[in-house]
């Protein structure tokens, strides 16, 4: 048997997405993570798209064994808000482009910096 594809994930990240119509609403639920999930590596807000992002977002770092944990609360408490869900591996363009996992609406995001790299 092959190699299993969870032996090449590091970990995992979750970006979720918003606009100004929507930003109270990830303030709040970056606070409520912050408070309840001290132990997760919360990066800071970016109003604007942020690499392949089409919009304003946060990112969350998910160490392999909290997984399950994680992906079972953000499916019920997400608010709304976009959430994209994918693996780091080795290579960034397919970890985003072939393996996401999102919760609500798929977004274009842009690969370009990714399909440019050498």
């Amino acid at each position: 048997m092959d190699t299993l594809i969870t032996e090449t994930i590091q970990d995992w990240h979750i970006h979720v997405y918003f606009e100004a119509d929507t930003k109270k609403t990830a303030e709040a639920l970056y606070h409520k993570i912050e408070s309840i999930m001290p132990e997760l590596q919360i990066g800071r807000m970016h109003d604007k798209p942020v690499g392949p992002h089409p919009f304003g977002s946060f990112q969350i770092i998910i160490p392999n064994e909290k997984l399950a944990e994680i992906v079972s609360w953000f499916s019920i408490n997400r608010q709304g808000l976009t959430v994209l869900l994918h693996p780091n591996t080795e290579n960034e363009l397919r970890d985003h482009r072939d393996y996401p996992i999102w919760f609500g609406s798929a977004p274009k995001l842009n690969f370009e910096m990714f399909e440019n790299r050498k």
